[in-house]
C-alpha cells in the first residue's frame, strides 16, 4: 500500500468516525422527510463496494475459460482488480441506491451505523421505493424542488480559486479557472497503439510510431479539476435563492410560505422544496414550464416594449408576471452594464447615459428615456431581452423537471465540506454565512498536511483565515481541518 493511499484511508476513516459521532449526538438535527416510508434513499459511503464479475468464455481451442471469482467486499483503498483472484473485471461503487425506511428511528439508526459521506432522499413519493427498476417503484407524485448552485453561475471568482490539471502523465500542465477544451501543452498528443511500447508524443500525428513502427492514434487526456467555494460565489447563489423565493414562488406563483422549505446544500448552493399537494402530480413537462418561467426563457422584447405616440412604452410595475418585472430587470442590467461583454451599438450609448436611463426606469411609472440618444425601440427591445435573461432566477434545470430526482437530507453532513445541510427561514437567508453558520464540528484540533503543488486557495472558517497553502503540516481547529480534509486538499497527519 502506498503512503498516499494509506493517508487517504486514515483520513476517510477519521472523517467517518467524526460523522458517526455527529449522527449519534445530534439526532434532532435531522429533518426527516414527511411520508418517509414512500421515499427512496441514496447513500454515498466512504468505502468502495466492489464485486468481481465471474465470466465464462472460450479460448482459441474452444476450451472453457473462467475469469473472475464472483466475490464482493468493501475497501477504503481504490480497487482496480479483485483482491481475491486479481481479475480486472471488477465493478466498483461507493453508492447504495434504492434504500428505504419505515420510520424516523430506522433512518437515524442507519445513519449512526453507516456514518455516510453524503445522504439523499427522493423528492418523489413511491408505492415501492426500494424497487430496483424505476417503473416498479409506482411513482405517486413529487415535491417541486429547485437547486441554485454557484457552479452554474459562471462567476469571476472561479477564475481565482478553481483550478485544473492535465491528466496526461507526461504533461501535468496546471491552470486556474475553467479547464480549456484541450490542453495548451499536449492537447494534440498522440500515442502508440502497441501496448508493449506506449510511446506518447505531440504535434503532427505520425502514421507509425518512430520507436516500434506500430500505428498511432490521437488521445485527449482531459483534466482533473478542483472546484472551490468562497463567500463571493455563495453570496451570489444566496441572492438568486432569495429572488426565486420572493419574486417567483411567493409573488408570481402564489405558494404559501408555510409550504416552502429552504436549505443550504452544505457545499456550493441552496435548495428550495415546495411541499404543496397541488404540485405533487405535475409531470416533467409542467415542471419544465415552471423552469422556463422563473428563468425568463422565451421572453420576447417586441411583445413587451411597443411604440406609442412616437416613443417607446414599457409596462408598468403593477402588471402581474414578467411584464411588471421588466423595468427592474433593465435597471439591474444597466447598473451592471460594465460586466456585459456584448458588442451591440447600444452598449456604449447606455454606458454614457446610464444615470438618466436608470432614473427614468426607476420612476413609479417607468419610462424609456428619449434622452438616451441613438437607442430606439429595437434597441430597447434587445436590452429588455438581455436584462430578463440575467434577471431570471438561475437554477439547475434538470433538478426541477426530473420527477425522480434525489436531494440532500436536511440536517445531514455534506462529505465534500464537512458542513451541515442547514435548514433556513427566509429571514435567515438575509445574513446566512455558511462558513460560520453551517459548521458541524467545533471542538478540538487536528494535524493535517496540505498537498503540494499549485497553491490551495485560502478559506475563512469561523472568521479565521487559513492559507493559501502548499505542502505545509499544520494544527488546525477541527472545523477548518475537516473542511480541508473533506475538500481533498489535505490528509490527516
Amino acid at each position: 500500500m502506498s503512503v498516499q493511499n494509506q493517508g487517504k484511508t486514515t483520513t476517510n476513516m477519521k472523517l467517518r468516525l467524526l460523522f458517526h459521532e455527529y449522527y449519534s449526538e445530534n439526532p434532532k438535527s435531522i429533518d426527516v422527510p414527511n411520508q418517509i416510508h414512500t421515499r427512496e434513499f441514496a447513500i454515498q459511503a466512504w468505502e468502495q463496494n466492489w464485486r468481481c464479475r465471474e465470466q465464462i468464455g472460450r479460448d482459441e481451442s474452444g476450451n472453457e475459460v473462467r475469469t473472475g471469482c464472483g466475490k464482493s467486499g468493501k475497501s477504503f483503498q481504490p480497487v482496480t482488480k479483485c483482491p481475491n483472484c486479481d481479475s480486472k473485471a471488477v465493478s466498483v461503487t461507493n453508492w447504495i441506491r434504492h434504500e428505504g425506511y419505515k420510520s424516523r428511528d430506522d433512518l437515524l439508526r442507519n445513519l449512526v451505523k453507516i456514518a455516510p459521506h453524503s445522504v439523499y432522499h427522493s423528492a418523489a413519493f413511491y408505492g415501492f421505493p426500494t424497487a430496483i427498476k424505476m417503473h416498479e417503484k409506482e411513482w405517486m407524485g413529487a415535491e417541486l424542488v429547485f437547486d441554485i448552485d454557484a457552479d452554474h453561475l459562471d462567476l469571476k471568482c472561479a477564475n481565482d480559486h478553481d483550478s485544473w490539471r492535465c491528466k496526461n502523465p507526461t504533461c501535468g500542465k496546471t491552470g486556474t479557472g475553467k479547464p480549456p477544451e484541450i490542453c495548451p501543452v499536449c492537447g494534440d498528443a498522440w500515442y502508440c497503439d502497441n501496448p508493449k511500447c506506449g510511446k506518447i508524443g505531440s504535434g503532427d500525428l505520425p502514421k507509425t510510431c518512430p520507436d516500434c513502427k506500430a500505428t498511432t492514434s490521437r488521445k485527449l487526456y482531459g483534466f482533473s479539476t478542483r472546484k472551490w467555494i468562497c463567500n463571493k460565489c455563495l453570496g451570489v447563489a444566496r441572492k438568486h435563492t432569495m429572488k426565486l423565493y420572493d419574486e417567483f414562488l411567493i409573488d408570481d406563483l402564489g405558494f404559501d410560505s408555510d409550504k416552502i422549505q429552504i436549505n443550504y446544500s452544505g457545499h456550493r448552493g441552496y435548495h428550495i422544496r415546495v411541499h404543496d399537494p397541488k404540485v405533487y402530480t405535475l409531470d416533467s413537462n409542467a415542471r419544465i414550464e415552471i423552469v422556463h418561467y422563473v428563468m425568463g426563457s422565451g421572453f420576447r422584447g417586441d411583445k413587451a416594449i411597443i411604440s406609442q405616440r412616437g416613443g417607446s412604452l414599457i409596462p408598468s410595475r403593477d402588471i402581474p408576471g414578467w411584464s411588471g418585472k421588466i423595468a427592474d430587470a433593465m435597471v439591474e442590467f444597466i447598473q451592471n452594464i460594465d460586466t456585459y461583454t456584448g458588442r451591440e451599438k447600444w452598449v456604449k450609448l447606455l454606458k454614457d447615459e446610464r444615470v438618466i436611463a436608470i432614473n427614468m426606469l426607476q420612476r413609479p411609472r417607468p419610462v424609456l428615456s428619449g434622452k438616451v440618444k441613438g437607442v430606439g425601440i429595437k434597441s430597447w427591445q434587445e436590452i429588455a431581452e438581455k436584462a430578463v435573461e440575467r434577471f431570471g432566477s438561475e437554477i439547475d434545470r434538470p433538478v426541477t423537471h426530473d420527477i425522480h430526482r434525489v436531494i440532500r437530507l436536511i440536517g445531514s453532513i455534506n462529505g465534500k465540506t464537512g458542513f451541515s445541510v442547514t435548514e433556513l427561514t427566509r429571514d435567515d437567508l438575509d445574513t446566512f454565512n455558511p462558513f460560520n453558520d453551517a459548521i458541524a464540528f467545533n471542538e478540538g484540533t487536528l494535524n493535517v498536511r496540505f498537498h503540494k503543488g499549485p497553491n490551495i486557495p485560502s478559506f475563512v472558517i469561523n472568521d479565521e483565515k487559513y492559507g493559501p497553502s502548499s505542502g505545509e503540516s499544520v494544527e488546525l481547529p477541527i472545523a477548518a481541518a475537516v473542511f480541508a480534509l473533506s475538500k481533498g486538499v489535505a490528509l490527516l497527519e
